[in-house]
């Protein structure tokens, strides 16, 4: 009698397990899944430049620098999330910090929520940055004044990908449309040496 108790004991145990592990396989995968679909990192430079010309980002003049940028800050991966040891965090592709955005729900000076900038969408993510750009200018992200600002390798390798091979890259902009950029950045007050150091372009001067 006691041998069968033991043996149905042990057979309870057996599918208790087997479920468990069922159970904990099924969580893994979905995880998995889930992080899979809700963010991504762009393998390549070209696939970053295709996405950032489909939500407007400018083409002919900073393009270079933002894909830069990212690739400092972020490597190209929309989950980036940086906690520093004096608890500032920093979200997303271009790593927003949290005074832009509010957990939780929007706020913060881009009126976002700083989930958002952590998944695949980078539409606000990105107008968000454009944001912090026309207010700080590129200088406001230490690794691009650190790694990017005067270099204009990227700028000349993406114009090789084949959403923009067809395009002509900032080096050979005509005179023309240097001079209408320059007009613009008169009638908004920012002076060329000025505006050469604010976005790192070296046309400019």
């Amino acid at each position: 009698m006691s041998a069968d108790i033991d043996i149905s004991t042990r057979s309870i145990r057996f599918h208790y397990f087997v479920l468990t592990m069922r159970f904990a396989c099924f969580v893994i995968v979905t995880c998995v899944i889930f992080s899979l679909g809700c963010c991504k990192r762009f393998e390549t430079r070209c696939k970053l430049v295709r996405e950032l010309v489909k939500v407007g980002i400018p083409q002919h003049l900073f393009l270079g620098q933002w894909v830069c940028l990212i690739e400092k800050v972020s490597n190209r991966d929309t989950k980036a999330f940086v906690v520093t040891p004096s608890g500032k965090k920093f979200y997303g592709l271009y790593q927003i910090p949290s005074r832009w955005c509010r957990e939780g729900k929007k706020g913060g000076d881009c009126n976002i929520a700083c989930e958002s900038l952590l998944d695949d969408d980078i539409r606000d993510d990105t107008a968000c940055a454009v944001h912090i750009f026309h207010e700080e200018g590129f200088k406001y992200w230490t690794q691009w004044t650190n790694r990017c600002k005067n270099d204009n390798h990227i700028t000349t390798e993406i114009y090789k990908c084949p959403d923009l091979i067809s395009r002509k890259s900032p080096d050979i902009i005509p005179q023309s449309e240097n001079l209408r950029v320059k007009r613009k950045l008169s009638r908004v007050g920012m002076d060329r040496s000025r505006a050469s150091s604010y976005y790192g372009l070296q046309w400019l001067q």
